[in-house]
């Protein structure tokens, strides 16, 4: 009998602007070759219409999927400096809830740890469905099951960013390093636009952005 396999992976983790998106897909064994025959490969490798053809081919071909969307808000929660458990614990949570949902037999994560031991044992505690778990660094680069999971979770999250874009305009990426993201956030500091519900606060880059703006009056 062949094994039923799943993939996970998030998008979103490191961004300062909207959701993190976590993704499961559930394929049967013998169809991880339809996944290499289509080239799925890591999201971040693929250009954005590269990735909306896959998306759609990878819905064709798993039994099942599951995206679970967690709100700025609910990141900054478990932030550490906000007394939370740490986000490394907030996807330990939903990985364990994508896996109790698809019931596979093995499990491909990409691992959001540096200390991948502490990190399964953490998600085996909080399993139901018990399975074998592969927890790697880099799995969306080695297995394409958890390649087909990160792009099915950066589609989702591009879609929910693209609503905010244009509610509140172009803010870049998201993501700390960008310099239109940083402006974007300052302006929502000073204008307190209801953006901010949106932001994660609790971010360094946050702390540094309001310290500048202080300097500056």
């Amino acid at each position: 009998m062949l094994d039923l396999i799943a993939g996970l992976d998030e998008a979103g983790r490191g961004s300062v602007i909207g959701p993190m998106i976590i993704a499961g897909v559930l394929i049967s064994e013998e169809d991880i070759d339809q996944l290499i025959k289509i080239s799925v490969r890591d999201s971040k490798e693929l250009k954005p219409e590269e990735r909306a053809l896959l998306y759609e081919e990878i819905i064709k071909i798993a039994k099942s999927l599951k995206t679970v969307e967690l709100s700025a808000r609910e990141v900054d929660s478990q932030t550490k400096k906000n007394k939370g458990r740490g986000i490394n614990n907030l996807e330990a949570q939903v990985f364990a809830e994508i896996i109790n949902n698809l019931k596979p037999d093995i499990a491909y994560i990409d691992a959001p740890s540096r200390n991948i031991r502490a990190f399964k044992l953490t998600l085996v505690e909080m399993l139901k469905h018990p399975c074998k778990l592969i927890v790697e660094h880099r799995a969306d680069k080695n297995y394409p099951v958890t390649a087909a999971a990160s792009i099915i979770a950066k589609i989702c999250r591009d879609r929910e960013v693209e609503k905010l874009r244009k509610r509140f305009g172009d803010f870049g990426s998201g993501y700390p390093h960008d310099h239109k993201t940083r402006e974007f956030i300052r302006r929502a500091m000073t204008n307190k636009s209801d953006v901010t519900e949106y932001i994660r606060w609790s971010w360094k880059t946050i702390s540094k952005l309001a310290q500048t703006t202080l300097e500056e009056y």
